[in-house]
Parts: structure tokens; sequence; C-alpha cells
């Protein structure tokens, strides 16, 4: 009864503003950033869409940061309109949505001082998933974008992230009680129902999860169970079933970066290492699994990789140096058939497609 009342405490008056009437246009998608006087506390965003990578601006939509607050991600919509930008604020974090067409924005939840991870998008982009309350009552919600109505999953409050199949019919989502317990991973219904365990690992953390677009294998980041703060780890893939598990290449586990499934579902991107004990060795790693083979690109990643709907690029972010996500971001090109790394944009970050 306890979290049902938090729940309706959390979203009660949530009033997000109108869908535009506007149709949204598909494209290429980047943050930008402009730094007054060198402090991050004034940085200057907006959002900017070109129809192309390197192609001339369509539109931008002004974006500015909640009081005590820095950028953390952008997290744009697997199909459709609405783009998710991440705050990292002084209370925890904090998710807000942005219209693509009209760039009306809305905070998913109503009391912007209770905490909200992003945790996925469903796939046909109306919904989203978040963990809220990590501080108090945590919970995983499920809650539409445009009108805000949320229902709670009832899930263990010690899952940690969560993604869905293709179709949307199931959560796939991971668990661990503590350090030293190891991780569980679960596959339920699209609202938490009848969960089934699928893969536990009594030693290490299973995490950042993805289903292949056809939704027969699953790939996932795995690291050991310990204090570490820039864990070294190990891309895995497995069947759908949770069987067949295998080790593909050494990663990065300390930023947060999902591996990213090429819309083919031939190649997988991923943060990797040159040298799994070093997390200064980061590089753009892609993983093709046709030819069992392993590409590493010496740029950096310091943002989420993200792949061309037509399977050509894969744009990401660096800092120069890196350091996060507001220092001097460059936003970069990573052309498959060439194998050329291209600079897109200066003082941005956080790319990415519209669909």
């Amino acid at each position: 009864m306890a979290i049902n009342i938090m729940v309706s405490t959390f979203l009660f008056g949530c009033s997000p503003k109108p869908v535009s009437s506007t149709s949204y246009h598909p494209g290429f998608l980047y943050l930008a950033v402009a730094t007054k006087q060198n402090n991050i506390s004034n940085n200057i965003y907006s959002l900017v869409l070109s129809e192309r990578p390197g192609g001339e601006p369509l539109s931008s939509i002004p974006v500015k940061p909640p009081t005590d607050c820095s950028l953390f991600a952008i997290r744009p919509a697997p199909s459709g309109r609405w783009i998710a930008v991440e705050w990292e604020c002084s209370f925890g974090p904090t998710v807000e949505l942005f219209d693509a067409a009209g760039g009306a924005s809305h905070f998913v939840l109503s009391d912007p001082t209770i905490d909200s991870r992003f945790l996925a998008w469903q796939p046909d982009g109306k919904a989203l998933y978040l963990k809220i309350g990590t501080l108090s009552i945590p919970q995983t919600l499920r809650v539409e974008a445009a009108t805000g109505k949320a229902s709670e999953l009832p899930i263990s409050p010690f899952a940690y992230d969560l993604t869905t199949t293709p179709d949307g019919k199931k959560v796939l989502y991971s668990l661990s009680k503590g350090i030293g317990f190891g991780s569980e991973t679960w596959l339920a219904g699209p609202e938490g129902q009848n969960p089934s365990q699928l893969l536990v690992d009594a030693e290490n953390i299973t995490a950042f999860a993805q289903y292949s677009p056809e939704g027969n294998l699953i790939a996932f980041i795995r690291f050991p169970d310990n204090q570490d703060q820039t864990p070294p780890g190990e891309l895995w893939v497995m069947d759908s079933n949770g069987l067949n598990a295998r080790r593909l290449a050494t990663a990065d586990a300390g930023r947060g970066f999902s591996p990213v499934w090429s819309p083919d579902g031939t190649m997988i991107a991923f943060a990797g290492r040159a040298q799994a004990k070093d997390p200064d060795s980061l590089n753009l790693s892609v993983y093709d699994l046709k030819r069992e083979k392993l590409t590493s690109i010496p740029t950096a990643p310091g943002t989420q990789p993200a792949w061309s709907p037509n399977n050509e690029s894969i744009s990401y972010g660096s800092a120069a140096p890196m350091s996060g996500p507001d220092d001097r971001m460059i936003v970069w090109l990573y052309e498959i058939s060439s194998g050329q790394v291209k600079k897109l944009v200066n003082e941005a970050c956080c790319s990415g497609w519209i669909r």
C-alpha cells in the first residue's frame, strides 16, 4: 500500500504539455554545448537536428539545465518524436522529455526533487522505464511519454538495469543484493509480471543487457563483483533463452555504456579497452559476429555510441581531454566501410538519430 501511495504522490499533478501537432523530422541529432567563461555551470545547451551527419541544421531546441544540475546523457526514443535528457542533480538524477517537433519539454515526474534514472525506452517510443526513489523507496515505473501516466512494475527493488524485447512483450532486468552477492537476470512480462530467472552469476555482475534486433541474442557486459570504480569488463552474448553464453571481447565497465547492436544485427558497438586493467586505454570497439572479428578505433567514446539507421556508421562523443560530457566535447563519425573517423561537430556531444 505504501508503494502505491508513493507513486501517486510522485506523479500527482503531472501535466505534460500537449504533443505538438507539427510532424517531427527524422534525422541526425546532437547536443550543442556553448561554454560561458569556462564555467560548466553556465553552459548553454541546445538539441540540434539535421538531415544527416554533417548536414546543415534543420532545427534547434533550447535546453535549460535545472537548478543545481549538470548534463548526464541524452536518450532519443528508438521510434518517434521523444528525446529523454538525463540530468545529474544535487538531489540525484532526473529525466526531462523533449518533443522533437515543437520543442516543448516536461519532467517525467511532477516532483523534480524525487530522483529518477532512465532505464529504457519501449520499442515504439511511446513510453519509457525509470528507476525512482533510489535513496528512499526504490521502484521501477513504466511512464507514457505524452501523458505522464505511470504504472509500477512489481520487480525487485535491487534491480539496477532493464531492457525490453524488440516486440515490447517482455522486459529483461538484472539485480544484485549487494557487493559479494553476484547478480541475477530475470525475464518478465511488459508490466513485470510472471518473472522467471534467466541467468545467475555468483561472482560477477551482469549488466547493460541488450537484445539483438531479431530478439534471438542478448549482448551484455560482465565485470567482477567488487568495489573497483573503473572495473574491467567483458562483452558477452547469449541466446535469448539464457543458454550458450560466450565471451567476445574485453570491454570497459566503468563508464556505464551499453553494447549497441547494428540495425541489421550483425555487429555490436561498445566501449572497449586496449588493456583490460588500464581504464585509460578506452576505445570504441566493433565486434562483427559473422566474421568473428574485433575492430578497435583509438578515439575514446565519452558518450554512448549510436548506430545510423542504414548500418553504415557510428556516432559518438569524446572529450579532449576526456573528463566528462561537458568538457570540450567533440562529435565523431566512424564509417564502417572505410574505417575512417571524421570529426563532425566541435563543442557538442551525445549524438544519435531521430527515427
